[in-house]
């Protein structure tokens, strides 16, 4: 009988409850139906709602309500009820969902001391770890080493208060597809479609830094945000909230760029930054878009160690850099014997040159640690024995940062002649910088296409000039301490000399589908103003016009780029190829000059030259480029 009772008892009691706290939640369930909160744009990004009403979640666990992918009201609605039920430790909505949970709170106007006590030691020691009060913005420059760093790459370094001189050691939220292994030219077709999950990750910021700067040789240039230290907070309870969920990956459009966007937009949510990057998004277009909406506090720079190195050998001098090199490798008992003939303060510079060569490639992977690591041991020992200060100095700041760059797309317009025919050109480019444009904010030497096309307009007849679906090239140049590969390909569609039987022709083009590869070396002088290359390069051509069908050719490729002034700036190419149908050398010229109005405008002059079997082809534009 008492066993009945008490089992009545407890049964009431929780229906009481049960009473109780739906007469408490229902007032805040109608405030919100009132209010219309689940079409308010805060919660619609906490839920990420697509085009369809629906959240792009795929992870069942991010959401309440059985339906809350699909009902965002009932989620809400789910949500609102959570606040105000008990639970055990770590499993409370505040705990596994701090963001919105803190957002519906401040919505609905209910105090914390109105809902029931929860502890969250999880979340509370994850964010005392972190104990975010700025964000700072941190952009990589390309890396031509992997198809998706090409455009380089965006992460976020969340700072503690009053830790300026310590933020290697603050922590940095990074967006990234998983990649379980290497797969070769799979990788890249995968992540151009989407196969692979994207996630966020947290990791100490110094990883990154050694990640980017030592081993990539990637300068990073770092935007302090203004965001306030509530916002920061909010941003980074949203990644705790995020920490099982995954999207999509696509190396150009839904990549690291585009999520740190909506990050910043879910805190801002006036600013709509992401909504302009839902077809492509390069990250050096979305950290312009951050600077234009006054978003930017302090930008920092800070280069990559091989631009370090190279700084100093720039200041010491060609002859002290290549002795570092020597010594860096020689066994360490013949190291004071190299050093015997240059006097103390060159001895100092040789060290500390020859010692960051040595880390460099030690960090590389391209010596053993049983190699790098007496030597480097040796190389300090020798330096702590001359009583002269550092002689290292920091790399000057480019001019130009990444937001001063010229923007991705162009359009243009060219006329001139063809073999004594006028002509007029449209051109597009959907992204993203070649050798000739305005090198502001970018590296010399690197140059990435993606969809490059134009049409030509000539004796009555309008067709398609050219049409590069991707052209990357790589001229990484030859120093004191490496004699590094340049390497490019271009994967396109273009018009070609030749008549209808394939041969070369002075008054036909046909069209040839173009498949170009390239490697060699280059060389640039000590200001990296000019650049110059010699390559072998390879090309397989398909189209209706050659005799079979298709042709091979093979043979050398020089070039020079080089900026004259701030304004002035030209492109020399010479290509001989060897072609396996005609068996004939075939010369190529192409050189052009710019000249630049400003990083978004610019003029150009161009003269193409061809000559085969005593034949030759002209043609002379002038042309304006508009970048946007």
């Amino acid at each position: 009988m008492k066993s009945i009772a008490l089992l009545f008892t407890l049964v009431s009691s929780t229906v009481a409850y049960s009473a109780t706290t739906s007469q408490i939640v229902q007032p805040y369930l109608d405030q919100a139906e009132q209010q219309k909160l689940q079409q308010n744009i805060t919660w619609q990004r906490l839920m990420y709602v697509n085009e369809k009403g629906q959240s792009d979640v795929g992870y069942s666990g991010y959401f309440l309500a059985p339906e809350g992918q699909t009902q965002l009201k009932q989620e809400l609605q789910a949500n609102i009820q959570a606040l105000f039920q008990p639970a055990e430790a770590n499993q409370s909505v505040r705990c596994r969902f701090p963001a919105r949970s803190h957002w519906l709170m401040q919505q609905l106007h209910i105090q914390q001391q109105d809902l029931p006590t929860v502890v969250c030691p999880e979340l509370d020691d994850w964010m005392g770890q972190i104990k975010p009060y700025k964000a700072t913005l941190i952009y990589a420059t390309d890396f031509m080493g992997n198809p998706s760093s090409m455009f380089g790459h965006t992460l976020l370094r969340l700072d503690p208060k009053d830790q300026k001189q310590l933020n290697l050691v603050s922590y940095a939220v990074n967006y990234a597809a998983t990649v379980t292994d290497s797969e070769g030219w799979s990788f890249a077709w995968k992540g151009l479609t989407g196969q692979y999950p994207g996630e966020y990750s947290l990791m100490p910021y110094y990883r990154k830094v050694k990640e980017y700067g030592d081993l990539e040789s990637r300068d990073l240039w770092e935007y302090e945000l203004n965001l306030s230290p509530k916002e920061t907070q909010f941003l980074v309870e949203h990644i705790w909230e995020m920490k099982h969920v995954s999207f999509p990956y696509y190396f150009v459009s839904d990549n690291c760029a585009y999520r740190l966007l909506g990050l910043i937009d879910l805190v801002r949510p006036e600013l709509n930054l992401s909504e302009h990057f839902n077809v492509v998004a390069i990250p050096i277009e979305t950290i312009k878009a951050i600077e234009q909406q006054a978003l930017v506090k302090e930008i920092v720079y800070r280069p990559a160690l091989e631009t370090q190195l190279l700084a100093q050998a720039k200041q010491h001098g060609h002859i002290l850099a290549q002795a570092a090199h020597e010594v860096a490798f020689s066994e360490t008992k013949d190291m004071p014997v190299v050093l015997e003939k240059y006097p103390a303060l060159e001895q100092a510079r040789i060290l500390e040159m020859a010692y960051d060569d040595l880390y460099l490639q030690f960090t590389g992977r391209k010596v053993e640690p049983s190699f790098a690591q007496p030597r480097l041991r040796q190389l300090l020992s020798l330096r702590s024995q001359i009583d002269l200060e550092k002689q290292r100095q920091q790399p000057k700041r480019p001019k130009d940062d990444p937001t001063q760059a010229h923007d991705a797309r162009n359009f243009s317009v060219n006329v001139g002649e063809i073999q004594g025919d006028k002509f007029i050109e449209i051109g597009h480019r959907q992204a993203y910088h070649d050798l000739l444009d305005p090198q502001a904010g970018f590296r010399v030497g690197t140059q990435l296409l993606f969809w490059d096309g134009s049409i030509q307009y000539r004796n009555d007849e309008l067709k398609l000039e050219h049409f590069d679906f991707l052209s990357v090239n790589s001229y990484n140049p030859i120093t004191s301490f490496k004699m590094p590969l340049t390497w490019g390909f271009n994967l396109g569609w273009q018009q070609e000399a030749l008549n209808k039987a394939g041969e070369f022709s002075e008054y036909e083009q046909h069209g040839v589908s173009n498949l170009k590869v390239q490697m060699g070396y280059s060389y640039a002088d000590k200001e990296r103003k000019h650049l110059c290359y010699a390559q072998v390069q390879n090309h397989i051509q398909a189209g209706k016009a050659l005799e079979q069908g298709w042709r091979v050719g093979i043979g050398p490729t020089l070039g020079c780029q080089n900026i004259w002034t701030d304004k002035i700036n030209s492109l020399l190419q010479v290509e001989l190829p060897y072609w396996q149908d005609s068996h004939q050398w075939q010369l190529k010229l192409n050189t052009q000059f710019q000249y630049i109005l400003n990083n978004q405008n610019t003029l150009r002059i161009g003269w193409q030259y061809q000559q085969q079997d005593g034949k030759d082809w002209n043609k002379a534009s002038l042309g304006y480029m508009r970048f946007f």
